[in-house]
């Protein structure tokens, strides 16, 4: 399949980018920015994106209707297109990828109307070789590969098309519950205005994490964060 692409030397937000153009954009299309000045992460959180160390991406395409796993997948993608070059990396849930117990990649996934049709677009930042973060991101590192940005985006980005194609859930959650760095582990999370502990015991069919507390209670958590002991 052909991808629209475009590379911008900065811009705002490539998901906002995507969304502003939608009615004029062939799809699929890849918006890719050496440096975002108003990136956006999940739950309303800011996405740090300093020009030339970072590969900021937004693909933008009309998902399969029963592709309800797209932010998972494009973590699985990442990875995969990580893997090509080198580098080993592993996911937290839900979706953040991890090297060495630092965050090095956010995915955030939007999905909106626009021109009559259904869109979904699916934003991803990668910190490639970024050495300085701000104070209030003490987990954040980098892949420390200067990687060819606009290959590793077309790498990714072909890699989640072919998924979005040959929509094959249960081949998607197999490399993800493979890529998980959660699994056994112990973690921490609120629920319900209560801080809990316990050890995240396996990945659902719809990627909720299910955990056991260290009272013995079980929950099914579909969204939220997580803090977990990774060394």
């Amino acid at each position: 399949m052909d991808i629209n692409e475009i590379v911008l030397a900065s811009v705002g937000s490539t998901n906002t980018y995507a969304r502003e153009k939608a009615s004029e954009l062939p799809l699929p299309s890849l918006i890719i920015a050496n440096e975002q000045t108003a990136g956006r992460g999940r739950r309303g959180n800011s996405f740090y994106s300093p020009a030339d160390t970072g590969l900021y991406m937004s693909l933008l395409f009309e998902a399969a209707p029963d592709f309800d796993l797209i932010t998972p997948a494009a973590a699985v993608c990442v990875c995969g297109a990580l893997d090509e070059i080198g580098v080993n990396a592993g996911i937290k849930w839900v979706n953040d990828v991890y090297i060495e117990g630092k965050k090095v990649c956010g995915i955030l996934t939007e999905r909106f109307s626009s021109g009559g049709r259904e869109l979904t677009c699916c934003g991803i930042g990668i910190n490639l070789t970024t050495a300085l973060f701000p104070g209030n991101l003490p987990n954040a590192g980098s892949v420390g590969v200067n990687a060819d940005k606009t290959a590793l985006a077309e790498n990714i980005a072909r890699r989640l098309m072919r998924m979005n194609e040959r929509f094959n859930k249960s081949e998607i959650l197999k490399e993800y519950r493979a890529k998980s760095i959660v699994t056994g582990k112990e973690v921490s999370f609120c629920q319900n205005g209560r801080e809990l502990a316990g050890v995240a015991e396996s990945i659902a069919d719809d990627c909720s994490l299910i955990v056991k507390t260290n009272s013995g209670e079980e929950f099914t958590l579909s969204s939220g964060e997580i803090s977990v002991k990774l060394r």
